[in-house]
């Protein structure tokens, strides 16, 4: 019952940890993201949205809204001509026109003068990507002519017209950065603990954990960090290339289902369904090299491959939720006393919240783009928020994970101490002893010195003191032995008064030292006084005098026999000087 009750609360302590790391680390994020730490502006910033004339396809629409237009199936190489008057009552220092395109290539009148140009120095067919745009005005730009036109580079380019802002141009650049400071925060953050685990990967690669899934965790929080900042043009802001931006977005995007699957199959995740998921990992890979090979030849450009890569992801996202659900309840099943959490249902709640973000992305996509037929702003989106949920689940999982492992390292000691550790002296017990004698046999090169220990006296002090005061003897002459063979792969109780002692790479002058050590180590305590006197027996022999391990112990066995007779002989106790200098003899103290 007691054992019961500590397992409910190491759960509990264990699920409310969850839910504060789980609560924390998206607080902060979304509270340094929140408009709090918005700075103020300088100037008036005004957005510009009604009084436009807009001209397509030969008609005009008068003092209309941007919001209002729809480009209704534009084709490469049509233009819209967007038109009005800028405000007179707004007074800004170096001002600015800011607005975002995409796929189009544009040009920018005052009072018809040309004042910006984009996209033109891309020749024909060739990809045009989306773009932040800042237009300087002259100082006095009130009342001033302002004609905006956007050459569609592509079919169906746009749908519908940005939104126009008049203001300071430092003040719109701050702006800019402020509203995607939530993105620039996850992305860091994916793009920082991608490296954590990146440093740690061949650690636990080339270790005991033998864990490949770190490296895939890691690449799974950079492509996502990657695609969060490209997508909310950050990375364009910063390496002002928008080109290189777009195309890295798309990459990140194509690659990630990619990276997703092999995270699940080095995870273990996967269950009995690894061949149906290793055919989708080719098959997913094929297809985002296919699309990159494709856009770099020119002769597809990545976006176009963007309605495959949708289908082929609500398929397979479907197929992962089946596998994962199922993986799950296989492995609670075959856990009778399951309770709680598991560091694998923290890891699968995150990945099935990422996939329902994918799915949630791909549904707002087409809805903007053919239902509303609007362009969709940047800013924080369903597969940022799922993002941050599976990178979560992944440092979740690896801190439960250690949990598990520290736990189960403590009772693997624990059960090696009940079967190969002797109960009196600490040492190693017999079946240790033998256990290592067999290991030392496998490795026919090795070379090493046997020790046998008998100690002296044991069975008088059993029969005139107690079996107690015999314990104390054996469990202080164990402390003794550790003491003078610390450096030794084996010292071992082999059962009542015999001890052995095993060093590898040595012979017997070597183990001679040792024993040296031992018999100051009784002298000592035999000075201190006590209710019984240490002495002991032993022998030497080394691998140069056996074929194998117990051949070598058998003869070293012998000699220490031989040092026994002799003190039997002797009718008496004496010093360890005496017999120090020899080879095979004895020390009492």
């Amino acid at each position: 019952m007691a054992d019961t009750a500590d397992n409910k609360n190491s759960i509990n302590v264990r699920v409310l940890l969850y839910f504060l790391i789980a609560l924390l680390i998206p607080a902060g994020i979304l509270g340094m993201g929140s408009s709090i730490f918005n700075a103020p502006q300088n100037y008036e910033s005004r957005v510009i949205d009604g009084n436009w004339k807009i001209n397509y396809r030969g008609r005009n629409y008068i003092n209309s809204k941007l919001e209002r237009f729809e480009s209704d199936g534009i084709v490469a190489g049509e233009k819209v001509t967007l038109e009005t008057v800028l405000p007179e009552d707004i007074d800004i220092y170096a001002p600015s026109v800011t607005f975002k395109s995409r796929m189009a290539r544009v040009r920018v009148f005052e009072n018809g003068s040309l004042v910006y140009s984009y996209g033109y120095d891309i020749p024909e067919g060739h990809f045009v990507p989306k773009s932040v745009h800042y237009v300087p005005l002259s100082s006095s730009c009130g009342g001033h002519f302002l004609r905006i036109e956007l050459t569609a580079a592509d079919d169906d380019a746009f749908s519908s017209a940005y939104p126009v802002t008049l203001g300071n141009t430092e003040d719109l650049m701050r702006h800019y950065l402020q509203t995607r400071r939530l993105a620039l925060l996850i992305g860091i953050f994916m793009f920082y603990f991608g490296a954590v685990l990146l440093v740690l990967s061949p650690f636990l690669i080339i270790g005991a954990a033998k864990d490949k899934s770190v490296l895939f965790s890691a690449m799974i929080s950079h492509f996502l960090g990657v695609y969060i900042l490209c997508y909310n043009e950050v990375i364009a802001y910063i390496i002002h290339n928008d080109v290189i931006s777009h195309v890295l977005e798309y990459m990140a995007l194509y690659f990630i289902p990619s990276i997703m699957i092999l995270y699940i199959l080095t995870s273990g995740s996967a269950g009995a369904r690894v061949r149906v998921l290793r055919i989708l990992l080719v098959f997913d890979l094929s297809m985002a090299t296919l699309a990159v090979v494709l856009h770099a030849t020119r002769i597809l450009m990545i976006n176009h491959m963007l309605p495959i890569f949708h289908a082929m992801i609500l398929t397979e996202g479907i197929y992962l939720i089946y596998v994962l659900i199922r993986c799950d309840r296989e492995a609670r099943s075959s856990r009778r006393n399951y309770v709680g959490m598991s560091s694998e249902r923290v890891l699968l709640v995150g990945i099935m919240l990422f996939i329902c973000s994918i799915f949630l992305e791909i549904l707002r996509y087409y809805l903007m783009a053919y239902v509303f037929k609007t362009d969709d702003s940047a800013g924080i989106d369903f597969i940022t928020v799922g993002a941050l949920a599976i990178v979560l689940s992944i440092m979740l999982n690896y801190f439960f994970h250690s949990i598990d492992h520290l736990t189960e390292a403590r009772t693997k000691v624990k059960l090696y101490g009940m079967a190969f550790r002797d109960s009196l002296t600490g040492l190693d017990n017999r079946a240790s002893c033998d256990q290592f004698m067999t290991g030392l046999d496998a490795d026919v090169m090795s070379r090493y010195a046997v020790v046998s220990i008998d100690l002296d006296g044991l069975k008088i002090v059993n029969d005139k003191q107690g079996h107690s005061i015999g314990d104390m003897m054996i469990s202080g002459f164990g402390e003794l032995m550790k003491d003078a063979f610390s450096d030794c792969e084996l010292v071992g109780r082999m059962g009542g008064d015999e001890f052995i002692v095993i060093r590898k790479d040595t012979g017997r002058e070597a183990m001679e030292s040792d024993v040296r050590s031992l018999i100051q180590g009784t002298e000592e305590a035999n000075r201190r006084g006590g209710t019984f006197r240490y002495a002991f027996s032993y022998g030497i022999a080394d691998s140069s005098e056996g074929e194998n391990v117990q051949a070598v112990y058998m003869l070293a066995d012998e000699r220490m026999y031989a040092m026994k007779d002799e003190h039997h002989r002797q009718r008496g106790i004496i010093t360890p000087s005496a017999m120090a200098a020899e080879s095979g003899g004895g020390a009492n103290a």
